[in-house]
């Protein structure tokens, strides 16, 4: 409907795609259109894709017609009350929000940006989890972003890897192993009631063999995965 405001035509509406909201019967519609509007100022009525008054009609042949977008509202409205509300409801509050400014200004887009940045730096972020933090950026303004990103293995927690490696050792003594040696290190965000939350963090020089995730618990947070192909090489490396 916003489409058909637009447009420079004075009946831009075809009966033929409102008729059915009310009406049973395309007769019927056009009959009642005839009967309670007026011709060449709310409609127009078509035969054979000319324009014809009533008294110019000739039977057997197909009668089409045209409306203003005014009509429309009202043919719809006079016969079924409930299903004009609705369209009434959804087109006007529809084309409120369309005219509404943006309420995101690129300051504040280029704000979230940096906050990224300063994320994936901080935290030293894999691809993947730069893009989901990406998306929730750009996905509500209809900004384009890549599906996917690539990886250079399959990526699984260590607890997965002991396990499917037969190590008998916990995913704590590998992680205190692993901050041991440097691959990992801890670090602290601030929690609730003025308290701390320590974390996860691969370094530079576990990167070879991991990429930090972004935790599903809290976008603050790095949750580290591990290569599954170079996982006992890197149990080799801690001595595990």
């Amino acid at each position: 409907m916003l489409k058909l405001q637009k447009l420079n035509e004075h009946f831009p509406v075809n009966i033929d795609e409102v008729w059915m909201l009310v009406y049973t019967n395309r007769n019927k519609a056009i009959y009642s259109l005839r009967s309670n509007f007026i011709e060449g100022e709310d409609f127009n009525l078509y035969q054979m894709g000319k324009v014809v008054s009533s008294k110019e009609l000739r039977n057997g042949i197909k009668i089409d017609a045209k409306l203003s977008v005014s009509c429309m509202e009202y043919f719809v409205a006079r016969k079924s009350r409930s299903v004009f509300e609705v369209y009434r409801k959804v087109f006007h509050k529809t084309a409120e929000i369309l005219q509404e400014p943006s309420l995101i200004t690129s300051k504040q887009i280029n704000a979230k940006i940096s906050w990224i940045k300063g994320c994936k730096s901080l935290l030293r972020l894999n691809e993947n989890s730069t893009l989901l933090l990406l998306k929730q950026v750009g996905d509500p303004l209809g900004l384009p972003t890549p599906d996917y990103t690539s990886s250079n293995g399959i990526l699984r927690s260590a607890s997965e890897l002991l396990k499917k490696n037969e190590r008998n050792i916990t995913a704590q003594k590998f992680n205190e192993a692993a901050v041991a040696k440097g691959y990992i290190v801890e670090l602290e965000r601030p929690a609730a009631h003025g308290k701390t939350k320590r974390f996860k963090s691969i370094t530079e020089k576990g990167k070879d063999f991991g990429e930090n995730q972004v935790s599903p618990h809290n976008p603050k947070e790095t949750q580290p995965s591990w290569y599954e192909n170079k996982f006992v090489e890197l149990l080799n490396t801690l001595g595990l």
